[in-house]
């Protein structure tokens, strides 16, 4: 208390009111924002948020500036007709700074992604979190992440899951990694890294059947108009088998397959020439259609496509490229043959030529047993053309029965703990509105010659209380409803050729003090201003 006492409060006062008080805070506000939009410009807003606009030093300056304005209006006070002016522009600023406050306290910021004709309400708030679901007990734990720009270490324990670090951008570094879980020595979880090259372009291809792949990896992808396909191993057996119908029956648990012919399985034809086929399976029946889909119909002709059994029709990929891969064997369509063509390719020998303009594959890598991962590695992220194209992993380091495991925003980790099946997941805190929101549909200009855009915007339907409403958003004409406004932020499209849009969401419980207060800087200017020029003019008259 004595040092308390001591403190001479009109020095303090004096200070914080003080012209050198108020160069010296502007100035380190200065400075923060020169340094943030320069990190916000090559390496993108949430690392120059993380850094700067919303770390406790930043937050400090701006409390600083709004203490250099309240004293240096308090200094001036009773109040002085030639200041009314100024008491003004100081009042709209510190309600400037409160709104701004109610906002970075109480204001929802988010975005949402629409897909066409699917309602959603689920909007992506900013925050990263921890999310840890139990899914035979129904039971879900989530607990939010460090707000930082590097690796953190945490250091928490939930039931046997210690949460070690937290790296909030990190880049992947490809490596293989042991099984988590154990499989059935004839499951088909092996996977296969190729070197593909034509004239034209060559790339090195990982394609995986293992069920712990994260979704980097997959089993089929497109290059151009050839499609490659990942297979089972053991399929590559039936796809030599002579076969008139061209239809494989596998079994997808362990791999095993034969033709219908070699069976003696008929395959029949509808009265408008669809093929089918029937399959005994214990104490029933399993109808199939091969050349529509894999999977069986029943008698309403839903598909089950939790069968283990499967058809293949090979008639369908004749037509177009299509290269069938099982490890170490590859299969095509020689449409110069007229038949199926199956080869072995060795592990790092010669390439395999394909028929299709001077292409051959090579096979680089097979693993029976091991997971292809990208370990994460902090980074510093990049930014090119408004998108994060390096560190845009987040990734947790864990440690669970004294193994350590890595859980990710693109490969959630799912393992038995204590015999219960655990998913851990590193994602964003989710908001559900009261409503929700289609796109009906989407709308983009492209500038003249080229693939860029030059706009796009967004036809919604937006659905509450049994209503349904029609909007438009585009451009500075955002969709507000119920306190959220959405703007159009950006689009995506997906595997089918289908655009997304995202909508950026924004709750500002501040905005009328925002508003307010910015109009008060207008008058108080003008008003400022027009005292002085009286009190000048006064000066020179007298």
């Amino acid at each position: 208390m004595k040092k308390l006492s001591n403190i001479d409060w009109n020095k303090v006062e004096r200070f914080l009111g003080s012209l050198k008080f108020a160069v010296v805070i502007i100035l380190c506000f200065a400075t923060a924002m020169i340094i943030g939009t320069f990190l916000e410009s090559y390496y993108g807003t949430d690392f120059a948020n993380r850094t700067v606009y919303k770390t406790t030093a930043f937050m400090l300056i701006q409390f600083g500036m709004l203490m250099s304005i309240i004293f240096a209006a308090f200094l001036r006070l009773p109040p002085k007709k030639r200041l009314y002016g100024f008491y003004t522009i100081h009042a709209g600023l510190i309600i400037v700074g409160v709104g701004s406050m109610i906002t970075y306290i109480a204001g929802v910021d988010g975005s949402i992604t629409l897909a066409p004709n699917e309602p959603s309400r689920q909007v992506i708030l900013n925050k990263d979190v921890l999310k840890i679901t139990y899914p035979e007990e129904g039971k879900q734990v989530t607990s939010d992440l460090p707000y930082t720009a590097f690796t953190t270490k945490i250091g928490d324990e939930y039931q046997g899951i210690n949460v070690m670090e937290y790296l909030p951008f990190a880049e992947g570094k490809f490596v293989w990694t042991p099984s988590i879980n154990k499989y059935p020595p004839e499951a088909p979880i092996h996977s296969s890294k190729y070197f593909f090259k034509n004239p034209f372009a060559e790339e090195e291809i990982l394609l995986t059947l293992h069920p712990e792949s994260s979704g980097e990896f997959q089993s089929t992808m497109n290059m151009g108009p050839l499609t490659f396909n990942y297979m089972p191993e053991k399929l590559s057996d039936c796809f030599e088998k002579p076969s008139a119908s061209g239809i494989i029956i596998w079994n997808s648990d362990n791999g095993e397959c034969f033709v219908p012919e070699e069976k003696g399985f008929p395959v029949k034809e509808t009265s408008a020439k669809n093929r089918f086929l029937v399959f005994p399976l214990k104490d029933k029946l399993l109808t199939f259609f091969p050349d529509f889909s894999p999977y069986p119909v029943d008698s309403s002709f839903q598909t089950d496509q939790k069968s283990i059994i499967r058809t293949f029709s090979k008639r369908i990929f004749e037509q177009k490229p299509n290269l069938f891969l099982f490890g170490k064997k590859l299969a095509f369509y020689s449409k110069e043959d007229k038949k199926w063509i199956v080869q072995n390719i060795e592990l790092k020998g010669k390439s395999v030529a394909l028929p299709w303009m001077g292409a051959e594959i090579s096979l680089l890598e097979h693993q029976e047993n091991m997971v292809p991962f990208h370990l994460p590695v902090a980074t510093i992220p990049i930014q090119k053309n408004g998108a994060i194209i390096k560190g845009d992993i987040r990734a947790l380091r864990l440690e669970i029965m004294g193994k350590e495991y890595w859980a990710t925003n693109y490969s959630p980790l799912s393992l038995l703990i204590g015999g219960k099946k655990v998913i851990i997941e590193v994602t964003k805190e989710n908001l559900t509105l009261p409503f929700e929101i289609a796109l009906s549909n989407f709308k983009m200009d492209k500038d003249p010659g080229t693939n860029n855009p030059a706009s796009y915007e967004s036809f919604v339907k937006l659905f509450d209380d049994g209503k349904m409403t029609d909007h438009h958003v585009y451009m500075n004409n955002p969709m507000k409803h119920s306190g959220f406004t959405f703007y159009q932020a950006s689009y995506s499209q997906d595997s089918g050729g289908n655009y997304n849009t995202t909508l950026a969401v924004n709750v500002d419980q501040g905005r009328p003090l925002k508003y307010l207060g910015s109009l008060m800087l207008v008058f108080g200017g003008i008003w400022h201003y027009n005292l002085n020029k009286k009190k000048k003019k006064k000066e020179t008259v007298a």
